[in-house]
């Protein structure tokens, strides 16, 4: 049989990976947001508005998703009963 694995080595794991996406999703919103102020930066040149576009876009994506996988590993910790919430 295999032992189950004890309940903070989980707990640290599931956490290390919601900190890792949130970095990654720092970083994204980042790049879009230097997208967007360089979009409005250049309002005087012709299509200046596909920079905003992308970057707001970009922005409410990966929040978006971030915020649903981070949802979804919170709920699995507590269906576990690993974190009281």
């Amino acid at each position: 049989m295999i032992a189950r694995e004890p309940v903070s080595f989980k707990k640290t794991w599931v956490w290390c990976i919601i900190i890792a996406l949130g970095l990654i999703s720092a970083y994204i919103g980042f790049v879009s947001l230097v997208s967007i102020w360089i979009g409005l930066d250049h309002t005087h040149q012709a299509g200046f508005w596909i920079p905003v576009l992308v970057g707001t876009s970009f922005l409410m994506t990966i929040f978006y998703i971030f915020l649903r996988i981070t949802r979804r590993l919170l709920r699995y910790m507590a269906a576990e009963d690993i974190v009281n919430i």
